[in-house]
């Protein structure tokens, strides 16, 4: 039998399957190993009308950050997320992407890497989101 490859194993790995190391170095700090979030301090990734809405809103907040007042589930957040674009490649930000939308009971498909590589180029520079400056963006 032959010695397979490391690289070999991890390209047939899932996206989502790889974004969970992501998830894990990045964000579980603040959004918790159960995606429950943190109440009154960072709002929850399981069930989140957020991860499972638009999965370009998505990207964009993890590539440029979001801060000011939010929605999750009906429930008001204000805090700030740090961008993790400059730290993030449009592949490992697709893969913790696809991993939140699968995770803890989520359902929504993959996010393709395609997709965070089109907005990182359409809005390179762009300064953290607010809820309102996402959606305005979305919607041109």
């Amino acid at each position: 039998s032959e010695m397979v490859e490391a690289e070999d194993v991890e390209s047939e790995l899932s996206l989502a399957a790889r974004g969970e190391a992501v998830y894990q170095a990045v964000c579980m700090a603040c959004h918790q190993p159960n995606g429950q979030g943190l109440p009154g301090a960072f709002p929850p990734l399981a069930s989140s009308d957020w991860v499972m809405g638009d999965p370009r809103r998505l990207a964009l907040l993890v590539l440029h950050g979001l801060q000011g007042p939010i929605e999750v589930n009906g429930q008001a957040w204000n805090g700030v997320m740090p961008g993790q674009g400059a730290t993030l490649d449009d592949e490992q930000i697709a893969s913790v992407l696809s991993y939140v939308r699968s995770a803890w009971g989520n359902g929504a498909p993959e996010v393709g890497p395609e997709v965070v590589s089109e907005l990182r180029e359409r809005f390179t520079g762009s300064p953290p989101w607010t809820a309102q400056s996402l959606d305005e963006a979305l919607a041109e």
